[in-house]
Order: structure tokens, then sequence, then C-alpha cells
């Protein structure tokens, strides 16, 4: 695939606008197909699958392709907002952490995360706290409650969370905004801000994310075997990744035998790896962006899902059985039987509560015992 950091054409005014309008009649043109195919049940792309499930996954392609083709990655703010005192500052380590791939291109800089379901009182360091980092490419989302809360409820009535920290790290974006390591900077500084701020032992804190925040995840724990004993930073209790992005350049929706299924159109994924991997050199290999075809020796257990109609999943049982196949690595894989890409994240907009539910108790067992 051809890399390009580019804006697109359309995404300039007045172009911007007009091509906004016309893709949205598109839209509202094939809302009676889309409703057809809802609800005759032989027509859903899945045996399984309800009338809202077939409507909002067809839905809400069409949308995130429209989003995708303008290519704006949003803007974020260190204010406060409706989450109140929830959102707090974490400003970079003042300590020399960053270290090999961190001290390239970006500088780490100051970010925020919201605590759920409260900020964290003096018994804090007596709970599981779950580091969470969202998805979207890497170039949409915030950790806010409109995004993270529900999925942040289901951790913490189910999946063993005595609190949920999401962050909002850098987004980047077309033109060079934020690429590369920037959001594993801010993965980092808010780990450490955990740590030596907060004084929450490693030894109950679970780094999880779905996603892009999949592959942020375990970026940091590659950072962590690399450079973990030089700047003294320990391993955290185990990671939870929920549809992790193993192979951000393998895009070719066409080729995808989920293709039919899933709601991510082929323009979002080349938006969001180009604009994360900026000027990088061989981000197709480099093993902080591409997981898949790059596994490493972890101490830390691996607990991961993955829905078997989402167009990642092949790739993701792939990178669970490279990971797997090095001695002393511990990887759980689950499926989601009938499931889309990062359900967790979707699930009230999608219609897939129920399957969800599921895989939140079966994080809750896995950190349990671990």
């Amino acid at each position: 695939m051809a890399r390009s950091d580019r804006f697109p054409l359309v995404s300039y005014q007045p172009l911007r606008l007009l091509f906004q309008l016309s893709y949205v009649a598109t839209i509202i043109f094939r809302l009676p197909y889309y409703s057809l195919r809802a609800l005759v049940p032989s027509l859903r792309p899945h045996p399984t699958w309800s009338a809202k499930q077939t409507f909002m996954t067809r839905l809400f392609y069409a949308i995130l392709d429209l989003a995708s083709r303008v290519g704006i990655t949003e803007t974020l703010t260190l204010e406060q907002g409706k989450e109140g005192r929830r959102f707090q500052i974490v400003k970079p380590s003042t300590l020399d952490i960053y270290k090999g791939p961190l001290v390239k291109v970006t500088k780490p800089a100051t970010i925020g995360g919201t605590w759920h379901p409260d900020v964290p009182g003096a018994d804090i360091t007596s709970k599981t706290v779950f580091l969470y980092f969202h998805g979207g490419a890497f170039i949409q989302g915030d950790g806010r409650d409109a995004l993270c809360r529900p999925l942040a409820k289901r951790l913490l009535e189910k999946g063993g969370a005595g609190a949920v920290f999401s962050v909002q790290y850098r987004l980047s974006g077309y033109g060079g905004l934020n690429p590369f390591p920037a959001a594993l900077q801010d993965a980092l500084s808010t780990y450490v801000y955990l740590l030596n701020e907060l004084h929450i032992p490693a030894s109950q804190i679970v780094i999880a994310g779905d996603s892009a925040g999949g592959n942020l995840t375990m970026s940091l724990l590659l950072y962590l075997r690399n450079f973990g004993t030089e700047t003294g930073i320990p391993s955290p209790k185990c990671a939870v990744l929920l549809s992790p992005w193993v192979a951000p350049f393998q895009i070719a929706a066409k080729n995808n035998p989920h293709h039919q299924t899933d709601f991510i159109p082929a323009a979002y994924p080349q938006w969001g790896a180009n604009s994360y991997a900026g000027s990088w050199p061989r981000p197709e290999s480099d093993p902080y962006i591409t997981l898949l075809g790059n596994p490493f020796r972890t101490p830390v257990p691996i607990f991961a899902s993955a829905g078997t109609e989402e167009f990642l999943y092949e790739p993701i049982v792939m990178w669970a059985d490279e990971m797997r196949g090095i001695d002393g690595n511990v990887v759980e894989l689950y499926h989601e039987e009938g499931a889309v890409h990062d359900t967790f994240l979707t699930a009230e907009l999608l219609g897939f509560e129920k399957s969800v539910a599921k895989v939140a108790v079966e994080i809750g067992r896995f950190v349990s015992r671990h």
C-alpha cells in the first residue's frame, strides 16, 4: 500500500462540504436497502444477527467511510468538561524513562484521562486498576464518558476492575499531527503516573485496550521488556486486548473474508495507519507498530478477544499463535462468536450488548487467575 500522510483533496473547503452533502445523500438513498436486509432474516449477513445489528453495522460502515475519506482528526481539550474532577491531568515524567524509539520525532506532552467510577481515594492502592487505551485507529476518541463509560462499567461490574483510568492520548492525523511515538509516550507517562504519583503497585495494574488501544497496550509491553530494567519500571499484573489492531498496514478489505459483515471500511485503517506512522521508517515491519510477525517474550499474562466476523479475526488468531510460540508466554484468546470488530467499544451502538457481557465475564475470570 502506498503511504501518504497528506490530507485528501476533499478535506479542503468548499470541496469538503460538497462531498459530505453528496455522500449523505447516498446514505439516505441506501436506507431502504439497509432496512430490507435487516428486516428479512435470510438477507442478514450472519444467521445469528438481529435486525438492529444488521442495520447499524451497514449504517455505521457508511458513516465511518465518509469521515475517513475526509480525514479530519478531532481536536482534544484538557478542560475537565462534563467529567468534572474525574478528568485529571497527567504530565510527562521528570524521570529519564523515555528511551529508544521514544526519543525521536515527537516529545512527551501533557495529556489527561478520566477515572471511572470516580476519582481515586486513599484506597486506590489496594484496588485492581485498569489503565485503559481506547480504540479509534489512533485518529479518533478521547477516553471520556461518551466513548468509554459503558465499557468501563462492564469492566467494573464483570471484568474484575476496582477502578478504570481511560487515557486521552494524543491523536495522530494527516499533515504530521502527533505521529508515532506520541501515543506510546503518553501510554508510558500514564503508567508511570499510576506507579509513582498514585503509588499503585504494578502487581495491581492491568493494562488494557481495544483495537488501536490493544496495539498500544502491546507496544507498551514491548517497551517495558526492552527498557524496563534500565528505567526501573516494573511490569503490570496482566494485559487485556480487545480486537487488537495487530497489522495496521494489512488493509485490502475486498480480499478479506469478513468484508460483508464488519463495519470497517478500507479507508478507515488507511487513514489511521498512515497518520500514525507519519514519516517513521518501515512501520510495516516495526515491532512497536506492527504486532503480527514480531512476537516477543513477556512475563505479562495476556487475554485477547476477537470477533469471528471482524476483519481482523484471522490476523489476531495468527498473532496469538505467534505469541504462544514463545516459551514462557501466557496468551489466552477468546473467540467472540458472530461478533464484528471491537464490540467492547461499540456494543450499545451496534447491538452486541449480550455478546460483550460474556467477554467481560471472561476478562474477570482471567484477571482473578493472574
